[in-house]
């Protein structure tokens, strides 16, 4: 794997150790300079990136349903939503199609970043999601996305 920084290389190595420790390191699988834990039908992916030149953030985020079109109901839907989560939110990654993705996703600082904070965040993404996978594919379409391995890379998002 390659990093911008030692930072950097020293979030990943903490956020890993921190995950293996907390989840189990059968449980956790590196994939792509990233971490990948599934819960039910919900894959969650923890991923460190730079934020300027001095610190990292962890990314703790979880692609919900595929191929959703994205109505205005479906976007009242996910942001009247964002407001009862009390960790995380809703966001759309729109496809030149008209379909989206619905993302969820948490984002923490990694230099300070503790045990209780990464599972909360990890807890929390993967619950709702795993929850509401079915609700919103049954409710607007599209599909979720616990078999989506191959159909999109983690890496085409909005960076």
């Amino acid at each position: 794997m390659e990093f911008h920084s030692e930072r950097e290389r020293r979030a990943y190595e903490k956020t890993r150790d921190l995950a293996y420790s907390l989840f189990g390191e059968v449980n956790v699988k590196p994939l792509d300079g990233m971490l990948a834990l599934q819960e039910g039908s919900a894959v969650v992916y923890v991923r460190v990136f730079p934020i300027g030149g001095d610190k990292t953030g962890v990314e703790v985020f979880s692609y919900v349903a595929i191929d959703v079109v994205a109505t205005d109901e479906l976007m009242r839907f996910l942001l009247g939503y964002n407001l009862k989560l009390m960790m995380g939110g809703f966001g759309l990654l729109f496809a030149e199609d008209g379909t989206a993705t619905v993302l969820l996703t948490q984002t923490m600082l990694g230099e300070t970043l503790s045990s209780d904070e990464l599972y909360a965040g990890v807890s929390a993404i993967a619950g709702v999601a795993d929850r509401l996978d079915d609700v919103i594919v049954s409710r607007f379409g599209g599909r979720t996305a616990i078999n989506m391995s191959d159909a999109i890379d983690p890496h085409e998002r909005w960076e």
